[in-house]
């Protein structure tokens, strides 16, 4: 295995390996490449949107999103929402997660944040816990559909 680049996500990246690594939780692989670039264009204009890929042979294997929320409390303190972490299947238990789940760590720090949570099930939960994450609250979840 050659060395992983932890990176920000770029417009070339949709089609090299992004959305198929995003099949893991829910399939995006089957979407068209205008969609997927209307998509990126709005994520990318918004600089407390932030996409983490971690890349392995010059194709995308992982990714995970950091939202950046700005509060009235804490005299406008911020906190990082982590959503969406993936490893491709084949390349899971390869310590990828945990540089992509440190890198956005430090980018949270970095950019003001005095906590940064997620939400997880029960199965991963370890791996967080032993990245420094504590249990704190429960999630609760309301579906639009």
């Amino acid at each position: 295995m050659s060395g992983i680049i932890i990176r920000k996500l770029q417009k070339e990246d949709l089609q090299n390996g992004f959305l198929s690594t995003l099949d893991s939780l829910r399939k995006a692989s089957n979407m068209n490449k205008k969609t997927a670039e209307k998509i990126f264009d709005k994520i990318n204009s918004n600089s407390d949107h932030i996409i983490i890929v971690a890349v392995m042979d010059g194709r995308i294997v992982g990714s995970t999103t950091l939202l950046i929320e700005t509060k009235f409390i804490h005299n406008g303190g911020k906190v990082g929402h982590i959503e969406d972490v993936v490893i491709d299947k084949d390349h899971q238990r390869k310590d990828i997660g945990e540089k992509i789940i440190k890198y956005l760590l430090k980018y949270a720090k970095d950019n003001g944040c005095y906590k940064t949570i997620l939400d997880c099930v029960d199965d991963v939960k370890p791996f967080y816990e032993k990245l420094g994450f504590k249990h704190n609250a429960n999630a609760l979840r309301f579906d639009h559909v």
